[in-house]
Order: C-alpha cells, then structure tokens, then sequence
C-alpha cells in the first residue's frame, strides 16, 4: 500500500488543481473577468501559478510509479480506448490553457470574452481529467473499484481540497473582506459534511452501506481500518476548526492580506485525511506478496 506513493501524490494533487480551478476560473467565467464580480488579479495570479504548480509536481512524482519511464511518451497513443491515455490528454490540456491563463492575467488581459473561453476551456479540461482518472480506476475485475464510490470519493476530494484551498488563496490575498471568501468557506463546510457523509456510508468494506469483503485467509487488516476511521475523524476536527473561522471575529479572521492560523491548520486537517483516503482506496486491493 505505501509503495503506490506517487500514485497518491498525483491523484491528490490533480484533483486538488482541479478543484480550484473550479472555485476560480467558473466564477470567472461568468462574471465577466477579474474585474467582474469574480476572483481579484491579485487572487488569480497566485491561483493560476499554484494549479500549475500542483500539475507539474503531481506530473514529475508519477513517473516514480513507472518501470520504464521513457515509454511513457507513448501514452497519448490509444486516446479512443485507453482512459489512462485520455486521463493524461486532458492533464496537458489543462497545463496549457492554465498557462495561457496566467499570461492573460499577468499582461492584465483578463477581462475580456477570450480571457473567459479560455478559463471555460481549463474548467471543462479539468472536470474531462477528473472523469478520467476516476474511470481509469473502476475495472470489472476489481471489486472494491469498480462501483460509483471511486467516482464519488475522487469527486469529493476534488471539491473539499479545490474549496479550502481557494479560500486559503483568497484570504492570503485580500484579508477576510475579500469577495467571494464567505462563499468558499460555506463551500468548504459543506463538503467536508458530505465527504464525512459518504465516507461512513460509502468506503468500501468499512461504509455502513458498502459491501463486505469476501472470506479470505488474510490476516484482518487493521491498518485500513485505522485509516478510515483516522479520515473521518481529520474531517471533523477541520469542519470545527472551519465553522470556528466563519464566525463573526471568528478566529484567524484578519482584515489583512494572509490565510490566518485556524484555516491554514483546517486545510492540513483536510489535505491529511484525504491523503489517509487515497492510502485506504490503494490498500483495498491486494498486490500479489501483501
């Protein structure tokens, strides 16, 4: 289980981009540009840094999971049957409007209609390498896989990851008078609630609804349970600190630019128990030798 590392860190940091380029870019979108309604320039700039950012880390860590790193300039060659080369197809496209992106805003072009379509491209590319990393995992030949909670727990932690972290960015830029900030926070209660929701209903073998394991000979494997039970709890220790921020003077509010210590410690609290998810979601398939 802890060997498949870089698969962790590249779908965690993926749907992390993906995540905030939603809470950023779809506001965008539709108010017009960062002169709208939408993110400021000083918000965009380091959003649309750190979704690059996260891409090409979450790229460089997944070839450590590859024996043969070279062959990997293959990929793209079976894009109409292989989700693997569909999955790393919308990754670079999302690399490249991102990048187009941050040049428009960092040339202080991004109020006008192609600023937008390109911001509407990157929120579609993201959604598109989201459904291919999900779908790439949910195989007919792996139980734990193959059911809708693949789709769900990868979608939830895009959304919980993408909404903390656009809050994070935006209270490090304007304070907490920045627009938009109270809505992100809501959002990122919000999720938190439901992912806490479906992980105890949903997780494979250890949701209250999800199927059971099939009699094996394997010893009990305590260290999943540890790890569910270890997620849940990181979720709700962040929805409290969460819920403690939002108050009127709640804690770490601040009128000045910077995140504050109560959401920059719910944000570790969120990105630990999704990485303990991600450890749980490997470990419920067995490699040969475990």
């Amino acid at each position: 289980m802890l060997k498949e590392w870089p698969l962790v860190a590249f779908t965690i940091l993926g749907q992390t981009a993906v995540g905030v380029g939603l809470f950023v870019l779809l506001p965008v979108c539709l108010s017009g540009g960062f002169r709208g309604s939408g993110p400021s320039r000083e918000a965009l700039l380091p959003a649309l840094a750190l979704l690059l950012g996260l891409l090409v880390a979450a790229s460089a860590l997944s070839f450590f999971h590859l024996r043969h790193p070279l062959r990997a300039r293959r990929v793209l060659a079976n894009f109409r049957t292989s989700w693997l080369s569909r999955e790393i197809f919308f990754e670079l496209a999302l690399m490249g409007l991102l990048a187009l992106a941050l040049v428009l805003v960092w040339t202080e072009n991004g109020a006008g209609l192609f600023f937008r379509l390109v911001a509407g491209a990157a929120v579609l590319a993201g959604i598109s390498f989201l459904v291919s990393m999900s779908k790439l995992y949910m195989l007919e030949t792996l139980a734990p896989w193959k059911t809708a909670s693949t789709m769900i727990s990868f979608s939830l932690t895009a959304l919980t990851l993408g909404a903390i972290a656009a809050a994070w960015i935006v209270r490090s830029a304007a304070g907490d008078r920045a627009s938009g900030l109270p809505g992100l926070l809501g959002a990122s209660l919000l999720f938190i609630a439901v992912d806490i929701f479906t992980a105890a209903l949903l997780t494979p073998f250890y949701g209250a609804l999800a199927s059971r394991p099939e009699p094996t000979l394997r010893p009990p494997a305590r260290t999943l349970r540890l790890l569910h039970l270890g997620r849940v709890t990181l979720l709700a220790l962040a929805s409290v600190l969460l819920a403690l921020s939002v108050l009127p003077d709640g804690l770490g509010a601040s009128v000045t630019p910077g995140p504050g210590p109560v959401l920059s410690a719910a944000f570790v609290l969120v990105l630990a128990a999704e990485v303990a998810g991600r450890f749980l979601f490997y470990g419920l398939v067995p490699r040969p030798g475990d």
